[in-house]
């Protein structure tokens, strides 16, 4: 009986649980918070606080046509490129991920080194427009 109930267990943990935790990790909803947090970059466990220590400054990049979505230009300052340089060129071939108070907002590619300047997009203008308020707060 004591395996039957660690069996059914098991399933549970390898079905159930990381749709669950998928699911509170994908969203694209960045105004589900009202506070104005860092922006984390994350490869792996290799990991990169966006903020205004690290970034010089965050432009909004409009769409080049009505179906299209928003961006935002990310340029680094000089320690951080290195920085961000590093984890991204060790990361080539790898997915990283952009999270914001814990969501997941973008999960690119890395396809080569990035340096000290770089776009995000996918984003609505709000969506872009908090992006850039969360990296260039200075209440980080």
């Amino acid at each position: 009986m004591n395996i039957f109930i660690k069996v059914i267990a098991a399933l549970i943990g390898v079905f159930f649980l990381p749709s669950v935790m998928a699911s509170g990790t994908t969203t694209t909803d960045i105004g589900a918070s009202k506070d104005v947090s860092s922006l984390v970059f994350q490869v792996i466990q290799n990991q990169m606080v966006l903020d205004s220590s690290t970034v010089e400054s965050a432009t909004i990049v409009l769409p080049e046509t009505p179906t299209d979505s928003y961006g935002v230009h990310i340029k680094l300052k000089t320690i951080a490129a290195t920085k961000f340089g590093q984890i991204t060129e060790n990361g080539i071939g790898k997915q990283g991920s952009f999270m914001l108070n814990g969501i997941v907002i973008s999960n690119p590619i890395i396809r080569s080194k990035i340096g000290d300047e770089f776009i995000v997009m996918g984003f609505t203008k709000k969506q872009a427009n908090q992006f850039i308020e969360s990296v260039t707060s200075k209440n980080n």
